[in-house]
């Protein structure tokens, strides 16, 4: 039977048996913890705890756990297995939404839980278990946090706390009674919760945010979840998203570099329909993987922002209302843009200097994409509206000279290419009315590329090329969107049907950003 004391649980010894760590001097503890089954804690049982030895004459200690409340939940059981592995992933696992769902079920009531784990013999006391209990949430190794005000301003903050002792949740609501559709609108974001952070806490770090990114405006008002976790390696990953009626933003800074996106989402009429999004989405993550092909850079950091751009973009397949600018006053004028709100993302690869002969040759991959769009005008009907997107990459890598030979032998006998890029592309259009007539509709692409290769053989340098490509096209598009719009009109007159959007889909190439300046010279030409 499992013994009761003091409020608490004593779960049954762990049926493994731990290595008895080197001794550490620590300060005192009101409970003397020792890692869970996999994790190595700098402190010694004390004499009195009873231990055995392994087969290769390790001394061993059988562990139990003691949660800080008494419960039967399926929180704390969570809790109670997670704290008997080493790995993050598994610490955390289920936890995020188990703490969602126990929240939903006590009707969003406050609680604290937390677990520990202590050596055969050892008696924790309740209070010494609520103090260590508060002490990893306030300075835990490992941490997420969850936080969101729902529409009516109540404020709901979650936290996971892990470090080698134990396990810690907890769940506050301040400012408010949560509504049953509040507690429904909880419980429906469980289970991304718990998928983002198992994605976050895999290896490679992947992102899945599902439902975190596309709150219900009439429930929350805002989100912000924050994460700290060790990597396999042991270096530190950090995670930052944050959704308000202004903007989304998402960093991820680990060791293979940093990650950021930042959209804009004060003007909801920038928005076009879900095929023009679709275009605009699919022909950005091409420029993504092109910049990463060209520059080598890291395939899981740019999956990250591919992921990222993609799922914060899903959120307005919800309408919102429009805040802030000056709105685009008219349907039609979305037709020369991207259809997308106005961002900025970037990648910063992790430096790398792979040949100690020559360390000033840094291999390093560093994109930045952003897009901005201004609408003025006198009146309504004398607007203007401008879009534009630019893009730029700078990266350099070694490459062996010979296929047959590994990177690594090539620098070691200093057979070697290294390769410097420096890119630019950009794409601006632009929409003018006088009188609510079309005045105006022009299209600006630029690429430019330049690649700077020195070759080494047996260390001396055989040659140092530089290839620059270069392109630049404007387009005057009235005449175009002029056959475009009387081709919708008198579809809509005789069939009350909408054309224009699939108009527009095989003309889109020649205002959409593009990196390579080969691609520019084969779009269509002007209809």
């Amino acid at each position: 039977m499992t013994p009761i004391s003091a409020g608490l649980r004593i779960a049954p010894a762990y049926t493994a048996v731990q290595p008895t760590p080197a001794v550490v001097s620590t300060a005192a503890k009101p409970l003397a913890p020792i890692a869970s089954s996999t994790v190595s804690l700098g402190q010694s049982p004390r004499e009195e705890d009873t231990s055995t030895y392994s087969s290769r004459g390790v001394i061993t200690v059988p562990l139990r756990y003691a949660l800080e409340h008494d419960s039967q939940t399926k929180l704390s059981t969570k809790l109670l297995v997670g704290v008997q592995s080493s790995a993050i992933g598994s610490r955390l696992h289920g936890l995020g939404a188990a703490l969602l769902n126990e929240l939903v079920a006590n009707g969003g009531q406050s609680f604290t839980q937390s677990v520990f784990a202590f050596a055969e013999g050892s008696q924790p006391s309740a209070e010494a278990l609520k103090l260590q209990g508060n002490n990893l949430r306030q300075h835990p190794a490992n941490a997420v946090n969850l936080s969101l005000t729902t529409a009516s301003g109540t404020s709901i903050a979650l936290t996971l706390a892990s470090n080698e002792q134990g396990l810690a949740v907890s769940a506050e609501v301040q400012g408010g009674q949560l509504t049953s559709d509040e507690l429904n609108g909880l419980a429906s974001l469980a289970d991304s919760f718990q998928a983002a952070i198992t994605g976050l806490s895999e290896e490679p770090p992947r992102l899945q945010l599902g439902k975190l990114a596309t709150l219900d405006p009439a429930l929350f008002s805002s989100l912000q979840m924050r994460t700290k976790l060790d990597t396999a390696n042991g270096e530190p990953l950090s995670f930052d998203l944050k959704l308000d009626d202004s903007t989304r933003k998402l960093s991820l800074q680990g060791p293979a570099g940093n990650v950021q996106l930042n959209l804009d989402t004060r003007d909801s009429s920038l928005l076009g329909k879900s095929a023009q999004r679709q275009a605009a989405i699919s022909n950005y993550l091409s420029q993504f993987d092109a910049a990463q092909s060209r520059g080598k850079g890291d395939k899981n950091l740019v999956s990250l922002l591919k992921d990222a751009f993609v799922q914060l973009n899903s959120a307005d397949d919800i309408g919102r209302p429009s805040t802030g600018r000056i709105p685009l006053l008219a349907a039609k004028d979305t037709v020369l843009l991207s259809g997308l709100a106005d961002f900025s993302a970037s990648i910063s690869q992790t430096s790398q200097q792979p040949n100690s002969l020559r360390p000033t040759e840094m291999d390093h991959f560093d994109y930045q994409v952003s897009q901005s769009t201004k609408a003025s005008g006198a009146s309504p009907a004398n607007r203007s509206v401008q879009q534009d997107q630019q893009a730029q990459l700078t990266a350099a890598y070694h490459t062996s000279l010979y296929p047959q030979e590994s990177l690594a032998n090539a620098l070691l006998s200093q057979n070697y290419r290294y390769h410097q890029i420096s890119d630019q592309s950009s794409s601006s259009t632009r929409l003018s009315y006088d009188n609510n007539v079309l005045v105006q509709a022009s299209a600006t692409q630029q690429a430019s590329q330049n690649e700077r290769v020195r070759t080494y053989a047996n260390g001396a340098l055989q040659s140092d090329l530089s290839t620059p490509r270069s392109v630049s096209e404007s387009r005057n598009l009235l005449g175009l969107l002029t056959d475009l719009f009387e081709r919708e009109r008198i579809s809509l007159r005789d069939r009350g049907l909408s054309i224009l959007e699939a108009q527009l889909q095989s003309q889109r190439s020649q205002w959409q950003l593009q990196s390579d300046p080969a691609q520019l010279r084969q779009q269509p030409a002007q209809q």
